[in-house]
C-alpha cells in the first residue's frame, strides 16, 4: 500500500502518535510524510530559513516531502499544501492520504480535490467540544465531515464524530511494551536515580512530557509536602514556557524540583525508571476529557502508578489499575500523592496488550485498506 501522510505535529519533536504509527507501518508500507516545522512565535525569521534548509529526503524508513508554510498565512499555507500533494499524487498511485485535523499549522486541506484522487483518512486528536462552536470545532467538524473515514484517539471524540460521519473508528494511543518491559527488566529504579543525579532514596513524582495546568497546582502540592518533611522529588520532563514560573513558584524548595527539560526520546526510559509516581495534572477542561493519555500508558508499562487529577472521562472509561484519581487541586494532590508514598501494597499492572503500537498498527492498517477499497469500488 502507497500511504501519503499529514501528522498532526512536525516529524521528531517528541514522540507523537503519528511518529509511531508511521513507523510500524512503514516496515510494510511505502510512505510519504509531509514535512513541515513549526517555531516559536518569538522566532518568526526561522520560517525564512526554512525555505533554504527544509528539504525533501528519501527513506528508508520513509520518505519526507518538504512543504513550506508561514505563521499567520492560512491561505498561502493551504495553496503550498494542496499543491504539494497534487505533484505527488501525480508520482505516484497512493491508496491513502492520512491527515490530522490541523489547518493552524499546514493550511486547509482541499477535501473536495483530493477526495476525487485518493481515500482520505482523518486521525482525529486533541479535539475540542463542538458544542461550544469556537473556531476549532468548526475546522474539526469539517475535516472529520469531510474524510472518507476517521479514526478516533478517544471514546469522546468517537462519539461526536459519529454525530457527522458514520464511518468512524476508535484506535487510542499506545505504547511500545517490548521496548518498556525489557528496559524495566535490565535497570532498578535507584540505579536510575542515582544516574539522573536525584538523590537514590527520594521518592520520585514525575510529569513526562510537561502536558500540565498552567495553574501549577501540583507545583503547590509537592511544596507542602516537601515543609511537612517527606524527601519528594518533583522530576520535569520536556521543554515547556512555564518552566520559569514553576522555579519561581518553588521558591525556598527549589531543591524538591528536578528540571530536566527537553530529552530525546531515545533517551527518555531512564526518566521513567526513575519515577516513583507518574503525575497527570490538568485542568476539568473538554480537551483533556477527550484526549488518549499516551504518557499514562508509558508509566504503566513501566510499571508505575498514576495519578491524574481531575478524572478525565476518556482515563475513567480505561479503568487502568495502576491509575487512582483527584480533584485538580494542591491539597487534594498533596494528600493523594502522600497516600501513595505511605502505600504498602504492590500496585497492579494493567494488561497493555490491545494498546501495543504495533497492535493499533493493525488496526490502522485494516482500515486504511477498507476505505481504499470503498473508494475504489465506488469508482466502478
Amino acid at each position: 500500500m502507497n500511504i501519503l501522510w499529514i501528522p498532526h505535529a512536525p516529524l521528531r519533536t517528541g514522540r507523537a502518535r503519528s511518529d509511531h504509527l508511521i513507523e510500524h507501518l512503514a516496515r510494510r508500507h511505502h510512505i510519504t510524510v509531509l514535512s513541515f516545522r513549526a517555531h516559536p512565535r518569538r522566532q518568526p525569521w526561522r520560517y525564512v530559513l526554512d525555505l533554504l534548509t527544509h528539504r525533501s529526503r528519501q527513506g528508508p524508513p520513509h520518505n519526507e516531502l518538504a512543504i513550506w508554510r508561514l505563521p499567520k498565512a492560512v491561505r498561502l499555507n493551504s495553496w503550498l499544501l494542496n499543491q504539494a500533494i497534487k505533484r505527488e499524487l501525480a508520482k505516484r498511485p497512493y491508496d491513502a492520504l492520512v491527515v490530522a485535523p490541523a489547518p493552524y499549522l499546514t493550511g486547509f486541506l482541499d477535501f473536495a480535490s483530493m477526495r476525487q484522487r485518493v481515500a482520505v483518512v482523518c486521525d482525529y486528536l486533541d479535539g475540542t467540544d463542538w458544542k461550544m462552536d469556537g473556531p476549532d470545532a468548526a475546522f474539526e467538524r469539517l475535516y472529520v465531515g469531510s474524510a472518507d473515514s476517521v479514526m478516533c484517539v478517544s471514546r469522546g471524540l468517537l462519539r461526536q464524530a459519529l454525530t457527522v460521519n458514520a464511518n468512524s473508528h476508535y484506535i487510542p494511543n499506545g505504547v511500545d511494551l517490548a521496548r518498556y518491559h525489557d528496559f524495566h527488566a535490565a535497570h532498578s529504579a535507584r540505579e536510575c536515580k542515582e544516574a539522573l543525579g536525584i538523590n537514590p532514596h527520594s521518592y520520585v513524582v514525575s510529569i513526562i512530557g510537561m502536558t500540565c495546568s498552567a495553574r501549577l497546582y501540583f507545583v503547590d502540592a509537592i511544596v507542602a509536602l516537601a515543609r511537612k518533611g517527606r524527601n519528594v522529588v518533583l522530576l520535569l520532563v520536556g521543554d515547556s514556557p512555564l518552566l520559569d514560573q514553576i522555579r519561581h513558584r518553588a521558591g525556598a524548595c527549589c531543591h524538591a524540583v528536578h528540571i530536566a527539560g527537553a530529552i530525546p526520546y531515545t533517551d527518555i526510559l531512564p526518566y521513567f525508571m526513575a519515577t516513583d509516581l507518574g503525575l497527570s495534572a490538568v485542568d476539568d477542561h473538554p480537551y483533556y476529557h477527550f484526549q488518549s493519555p499516551l504518557k499514562i500508558f508509558e508509566y504503566a508499562a513501566m510499571g508505575k502508578p498514576v495519578i491524574a487529577a481531575p478524572k478525565t472521562g476518556e482515563l475513567e472509561m480505561m479503568n487502568l489499575s495502576n491509575v487512582t484519581f483527584c480533584d485538580a487541586t494542591a491539597e487534594s494532590l498533596a494528600q493523594q500523592i502522600e497516600f501513595a508514598i505511605d502505600r504498602t501494597e504492590p500496585w497492579i499492572e494493567p494488561n497493555l496488550e490491545l494498546h501495543d503500537w504495533q497492535h493499533l498498527a493493525d488496526e490502522v492498517e485494516t482500515l486504511l485498506y477498507r476505505t481504499a477499497a470503498a473508494k475504489v469500488s465506488s469508482r466502478i
